[in-house]
């Protein structure tokens, strides 16, 4: 059984190497399932979206390096949940950019597999 700490580094990872299929199936497809982004129209509630945003995300991302800050994921029973920042870079459409990132989350143990029932990203502080 993998504990929720190799699962919330699998997505990070799944992220950096543009890894839609694992980053799709990390997902708990459950109606109170919520993904909230940086931008402001970016919001996934329920299970309708995840794939065509994870299809998205890695279509428009590349270079993508992640820098651990702080990486702190507890685990209770069937429920975990994670806290880090990080710093990315990367070119998002094209565009290079470097940002500070701030990431919580929720995941759930289901029949031995942990899956994000909820992630929350924001910006942080400049990285200079």
């Amino acid at each position: 059984m993998q504990n929720a700490y190799n699962t919330v580094r699998n997505y990070f990872d799944a992220l950096q190497n543009g890894d839609a299929k694992t980053l799709i199936s990390l997902m708990l497809p459950k109606s109170f399932y919520v993904k909230i982004g940086t931008d402001s129209n970016e919001i996934i509630e329920g299970v309708e979206g995840i794939t065509a945003y994870y299809n998205d995300h890695v279509k428009s991302t590349e270079d993508f390096s992640i820098t651990f800050l702080k990486f702190d994921v507890q685990e209770r029973n069937d429920v975990a949940w994670f806290y880090t920042r990080q710093v990315w870079k990367l070119k998002w459409q094209g565009n290079p950019e470097e940002f500070v990132m701030r990431m919580t989350g929720v995941l759930e143990r289901v029949d031995n597999t942990w899956l994000f029932a909820q992630i929350h990203a924001s910006i942080g502080v400049p990285t200079q």
